[in-house]
């Protein structure tokens, strides 16, 4: 009987110990994958609130939901990544590099395709135009935010 009070006790000492571990491993490779660029956080500015956060894994599955019989698609178009991630009622969004200098403004009219967030060899994505591919307009995408 004591025997199985000691089992008990420990096993339960373990659980204690593995949750806080956990939560504190999450954090930190969220924090380390939002600084690299592998993790976009998606968020309304106007409320401040947090929406999602895709990372390359989710952007090279919309791709293939998005195009899934092209082999040239080079990632999922950014209207198609913002509905995904459930950002709604906007007017216009700010795409953010790594970099704090690196921004992009559209207008909803605008979004309706010709942007694509390509994915690259460093393992983030970049905003480019669907004609214009080799012309970057945002290295290492790292926010997209909902302006108005």
């Amino acid at each position: 009987m004591k025997g199985l009070k000691l089992r008990i006790i420990l096993g339960l000492l373990i659980v204690i110990l593995i949750i806080p571990a956990a939560y504190g491993l999450e954090a930190l490779d969220r924090n380390r994958g939002l600084k690299s660029g592998a993790i976009i956080k998606v968020q309304d500015e106007s409320s401040g609130s947090l929406v999602a956060l895709m990372g390359i894994d989710v952007l090279k599955s919309l791709m293939l939901q998005q195009f899934p019989d092209d082999d040239s698609a080079e990632g999922p178009t950014l209207l198609y990544v913002i509905g995904a991630s459930g950002l709604s009622g906007y007017e216009k969004v700010e795409v953010k590099g790594l970099k704090g200098g690196e921004k992009f403004l559209g207008d909803k009219k605008d979004l309706s395709g010709p942007y694509v967030l390509a994915l690259n060899e460093r393992g983030t994505a970049d905003l480019v135009e669907l004609e214009k591919p080799e012309v970057i307009l945002v290295r290492d995408v790292s926010e997209i935010n909902k302006v108005q």
